[in-house]
């Protein structure tokens, strides 16, 4: 399987990390919906078990716009290749989002950055004047 689609609220990222540790030629990454909440003990390490060489899309909006997905994602031993990225975000977390556009930095073409500030959506200027 290359292409794996989440959109639902009652997957814990626990369970979204197992299902992904099993997809090593992972090329489109959809999360959307809100994460189940799961005990934070059990997100320590949590990216370790990934496997892949993620690349292709990204697409993190709603609860998996959060810092715990996308440090998930930025513990994957492989590190990040993906070459378009959509974040829907708070400002609460863009600075984990830049983190994750900047370990895509060698494959990254495309980028969609939206960030949501008190209820209403802006794209972010910043980021996406960076990326060429």
């Amino acid at each position: 399987m290359t292409s794996f689609t989440v959109n639902t609220n009652v997957v814990t990222l626990v369970q979204i990390r197992d299902i992904l540790a099993q997809l090593p030629n992972l090329n489109n990454l959809s999360l959307s919906g809100f994460i189940a909440p799961v005990d934070a003990g059990l997100l320590v390490g949590i990216g370790a078990a990934l496997k892949g060489r993620f690349g292709g899309r990204l697409k993190l909006c709603g609860g998996y716009a959060h810092e715990d997905a996308m440090h998930m994602l930025l513990g994957t031993p492989t590190g990040l290749h993906f070459t378009e990225v959509q974040i829907r975000c708070t400002h609460k977390c863009l600075s984990s989002a830049v983190r994750l556009v900047e370990a895509c930095g060698e494959t990254l073409v495309k980028l969609s950055q939206t960030v949501t500030v008190r209820g209403k959506c802006h794209p972010s200027p910043s980021l996406l004047g960076s990326i060429s």
